[in-house]
C-alpha cells in the first residue's frame, strides 16, 4: 500500500476514534441492497428525484417500460442501459451511477452512550477550538522523525525499504497531517509525499516516475495483483466501482510511466481494461488533471453555453448544415436540445476552418490515421444527429470501445489524447485546443498562445 493511501486509511481511523470517544457507540450494519430489492419502479423514481436528479416524463416512462425497479438496479445496469434511460445527459448518467453506489453502501447505525467527562475533554482537544476544518498550509514542513530513523535519513540510507522504518515514517507523517485537518483531501496527501521527496531527494525514483515505487509501495508484483483485480471486476456485469477506482489510482503513477516509456495503446487497454470504457477514460483524465473535477459535467455544461453561437456561425461554413435543418424538421420538440448539442459538437471544427473528415466517418471505414477517430456504424448522417447513433472509437487503428452516441464518442476521443499521451494532429489542433482550454479548462505546461485568427473565432463564441 502506498504512503498516500496509508495516510488516507490512518486519518479515516482517527476520525472514527474521535467519534467513538466523543459520542460513545454501538453499531450494526444494514445493507441498503437488502431494502433496495423491494422498491417498486415508482419508489425508485422518487428516490432518484430526492437525490437531486431531475427525471423528465420521457425518462420516467423509460423506467416503467423496461421494468426498472429496485431488483433491476440491484442486479446491475450496464453503461448502455443507463445511457438509454438518460439519453443526451452525461450529468444525469454520472449522478445516477453515483446514486446506485450510495444505495448499495453499508449503513452503520450508531447508538450514543454517555462518556466520562475526562475522556470527552481529552478527545475534544484534538479538534480545532473554533470547530472549523483547518486546511494544510502551502508551506507544510516535514516533521522530525525519531532519532534512529532521522539518522538514517540524514545519512541518505534507503530506510523506506525497511518495513519497520517505513511504518514509522508513515505514522509520523500521519500525525503531522492530523494536526492541521481531520478531513484532508487526496491532493493534500500527495502534497505531503512531495514535500518528503523534496527534503529527502534520495527517496525519489531513480528512473524519474514521480513518487518512487519504493515510496509508493508498488513494484511489478503488486502491480500485477492490482491488474488481476481490475480484470476480475471488468468481467462482472456490475463492477464494484469503489474497488475499480482504488486499483486504478494505485496503478496510476506506474501506468503513466509505462505509457511515457512507449507502451502501445493496444497493450495499455489490454492491461488496464477499464480504459476501454467512457467512464474509465474520463476518470483517468481527472487523475492526470485533478483540477478538472467532474469532467463530464464540466464538458456538458460548458459546451451548452455556446451551442447557439456554434450553430449560428456554422450555417454558412458547414456542408452538413442542411442535414441538421432537415433533422430538426422531422424531430419531436422534446428532442431538439439534444439534436442542437450533437450538431454543434460535429460542426465545431468548421468554426476554426478545420473539418471532420479525418475525425468522424460514416460507415466502418478504417482511416489511415493513428489519431483518435470516430466511426459511425450508420451511414446516414441525419441519424447521428437525431438519436444516439452507435459509433466506434479507434486509436492507433485499435478499437478501444463502442459508444452509444456521437457526443459520448467525441468526449471519449478528447480524453484519449491525455490518457495515451498523444499530440494533437495538425488538422484538428485548433478545435482540440479550444475544447481543452475553454470547455474542459485544462492548463498544460508548455502550451503555446493561440493564434490571433483562432482567438478572433473564440471571441465570436462568447
Amino acid at each position: 500500500m502506498s504512503i498516500v493511501h496509508r495516510l488516507i486509511e490512518l486519518c479515516s481511523q482517527m476520525r472514527m476514534m474521535v467519534a467513538h470517544h466523543v459520542q460513545g457507540h454501538s453499531s450494526s450494519g444494514i445493507l441498503q441492497s437488502e431494502v433496495l430489492t423491494g422498491l417498486s419502479t415508482e419508489e425508485i423514481l422518487q428516490k432518484i428525484s430526492e437525490a437531486g436528479i431531475e427525471v423528465t416524463d420521457v425518462e420516467a416512462q423509460r423506467f416503467r417500460d423496461n421494468d426498472v425497479d429496485g431488483e433491476t438496479v440491484d442486479c446491475g445496469l450496464t453503461e448502455t442501459m443507463v445511457a438509454y434511460l438518460f439519453q443526451g445527459s452525461f450529468k444525469k448518467q454520472a449522478k445516477f451511477n453515483q446514486f446506485v453506489c450510495k444505495l448499495k453502501e453499508t449503513v452503520v447505525t450508531l447508538t450514543l452512550e454517555p462518556v466520562p467527562p475526562e475522556e470527552c475533554q481529552q478527545s475534544c482537544s484534538t479538534i480545532p477550538r473554533n470547530g472549523a476544518n483547518v486546511r494544510m498550509p502551502a508551506s507544510f514542513d516535514i516533521p522530525a522523525f525519531p532519532r534512529h530513523l532521522q539518522a538514517k535519513l540524514d545519512n541518505k540510507e534507503p530506510c523506506q525499504k525497511n518495513p519497520k522504518d517505513r511504518h514509522i515514517m508513515i505514522r509520523v507523517l500521519y500525525e503531522a497531517v492530523a494536526q492541521y485537518t481531520m478531513y484532508p483531501t487526496t491532493s493534500e496527501y500527495v502534497q505531503v509525499v512531495k514535500m518528503l521527496i523534496v527534503k529527502y531527494p534520495f527517496l525519489k525514483d531513480l528512473e524519474g516516475n514521480g513518487y518512487a515505487p519504493s515510496v509508493l509501495g508498488e513494484d511489478p508484483s503488486s502491480i500485477e495483483t492490482h491488474v488481476n483485480v481490475l480484470h476480475s471486476q471488468y468481467q462482472k456485469m456490475q463492477p464494484d466501482f469503489r474497488i475499480v477506482q482504488d486499483r486504478m489510482q494505485q496503478t496510476f503513477a506506474w501506468r503513466q510511466k509505462e505509457i511515457a516509456d512507449g507502451m502501445t495503446v493496444e497493450d495499455t487497454v489490454k492491461k488496464y481494461p477499464f480504459l476501454r470504457t467512457p467512464t474509465g477514460l474520463c476518470d483517468e483524465l481527472e487523475r492526470i488533471h485533478p483540477a478538472t473535477g467532474n469532467l463530464c459535467k464540466r464538458f456538458s455544461e460548458g459546451f451548452k453555453c455556446i451551442v447557439p453561437k456554434v450553430l449560428h456561425l456554422a450555417q454558412r461554413k458547414c456542408p452538413l448544415f442542411k442535414f441538421y435543418l432537415e433533422t430538426k424538421e422531422e424531430a419531436l420538440t422534446e428532442d431538439l436540445p439534444d439534436i442542437d448539442f450533437r450538431a454543434a459538437l460535429i460542426f465545431l471544427p468548421y468554426i476554426f476552418k478545420e473539418n471532420i473528415d479525418r475525425f468522424i466517418t460514416l460507415g466502418e471505414t478504417d482511416l489511415d490515421s493513428p489519431y483518435p477517430t470516430i466511426q459511425l456504424t450508420d451511414r446516414d448522417c441525419k441519424m447521428a444527429l437525431a438519436r444516439r447513433a452507435p459509433n466506434i472509437l479507434k486509436v492507433d487503428h485499435i478499437e478501444v470501445f463502442r459508444n452509444s452516441g456521437i457526443d459520448e464518442g467525441i468526449l471519449s476521443a478528447f480524453c484519449t489524447y491525455f490518457v495515451f499521451n498523444l499530440a494533437y494532429p495538425r488538422h484538428l489542433k485548433n478545435t482540440l485546443m479550444f475544447l481543452q482550454r475553454y470547455i474542459a479548462k485544462i492548463v498544460v505546461d508548455g502550451d503555446q498562445p493561440l493564434s490571433i485568427t483562432v482567438t478572433r473565432q473564440i471571441n465570436l463564441l462568447y
